[in-house]
């Protein structure tokens, strides 16, 4: 037998052929599973800026009606304060009507003669008479003047009674003349209740005897 030498080409195809490992057909598709996780993260990140838009819309909004509720304030704080006006105005008007209403009853009267008092006429003498009755002396120029005071006398409230006494000319006076008025005042126009007459009662009518009561005595 031929001994082989170290050198010797080995023959081809001559020995045992070693076959690569196939794929196993059983495995678990990485294709798929990469495929879906990416459409998860689009997903995902589609959600969280849609979400992002919406909190910028909602940011916009809230800062919106932040404005509008400022301006809002502004209003409720000039209502307030023209609130505060109304009740210190109401206030004093209150104790201006207090202090009208404490005035002594000759005060009042006088007011309301002045308020009556037409031009071209003037007061020389007022004087109480009785309990309400007012005695008034004065001067006018003209007897037109003496009657349009009459009239506002009688058309005043507090008023009553209004008597025209004497009116003469005054010697040395151009159409100057002195008059004379009578009244009773009421404060307030309210007139005291008179109280009601008591009715005289009618005479029982006297009864007569008849023919027939007078034979059967």
């Amino acid at each position: 037998m031929m001994r082989e030498g170290r050198g010797a080409k080995k023959p081809v195809g001559g020995g045992p052929r070693v076959a690569a490992p196939a794929p196993s057909e059983g495995g678990p598709p990485w294709g798929i599973y990469i495929t879906l996780i990416l459409l998860v993260v689009i997903a995902i990140c589609a959600g969280g800026g849609w979400l992002m838009y919406k909190n910028h819309i909602l940011a916009v909004e809230i800062s919106k009606k932040q404005d509008e509720l400022k301006k809002y304030e502004g209003a409720r704080e000039k209502v307030g304060e023209l609130e505060k006006k109304k009740q210190e105005y109401t206030a004093k008007v209150d104790q201006i009507k207090q202090l009208k209403d404490r005035q002594s009853v000759p005060v009042k009267l006088m007011n309301r003669l002045v308020e009556v008092l037409p031009d071209g006429a003037w007061y020389t003498d007022v004087s109480q008479a009785e309990k309400s009755s007012i005695v008034l002396n004065g001067m006018a120029k003209g007897i037109k003047t003496i009657s349009m005071f009459y009239d506002n006398l009688v058309a005043t409230p507090e008023f009553g009674e209004v008597q025209l006494g004497d009116v003469s000319k005054q010697s040395g006076l151009d159409d100057v003349y002195s008059f004379k008025l009578t009244f009773n005042y009421y404060p307030g126009g309210v007139r005291p209740k008179e109280e009601p007459k008591p009715v005289a009662a009618a005479p029982a009518p006297v009864r007569r005897k008849s023919s027939s009561e007078g034979s059967g005595e």
